[in-house]
């Protein structure tokens, strides 16, 4: 049963955080819609560090961090004015994704979720 209260969670947080990226992306770019590609990505990759980190690998954190920079920034010069841009976009995306990562260890260590709904059933039975 917690399983299946954490997969629900996880879903539903990322639809979330889903809507969220649309948000920044238009603020940014001007860009309305979805990037379906780019939110299995995200999931993926908080699937990663939320694995790393629960088994007790901070180094996945680093790993991420490394794989990611080395793989998406752009040089910022004269020649490529949105880099700066994309960028800030970018970083701020992916402290974001580490933040929500991190954010979902915590509800699991700490079985918050499954105490939340624990107490919601209580109050329902009563």
């Amino acid at each position: 049963m917690s399983i299946i209260l954490m997969i629900l969670t996880f879903l539903i947080a990322e639809v979330l955080i889903a809507f969220g990226y649309a948000i920044l992306a238009q603020l940014v770019y001007k860009r309305l819609g979805f990037d379906f590609s780019s939110i299995l990505k995200g999931m993926i990759e908080r699937g990663f560090l939320v694995i790393c980190l629960m088994n007790g690998y901070p180094h996945g954190l680093t790993l991420f961090g490394a794989l990611k920079l080395g793989t998406r920034l752009k040089r910022n010069d004269e020649q490529d004015k949105g880099a700066k841009a994309f960028n800030d976009y970018y970083l701020l995306g992916n402290a974001i994704s580490v933040s929500v990562a991190i954010g979902y260890v915590k509800l699991l260590e700490d079985d918050v979720l499954l105490k939340f709904i624990d107490s919601i059933c209580e109050h329902a039975i009563k």
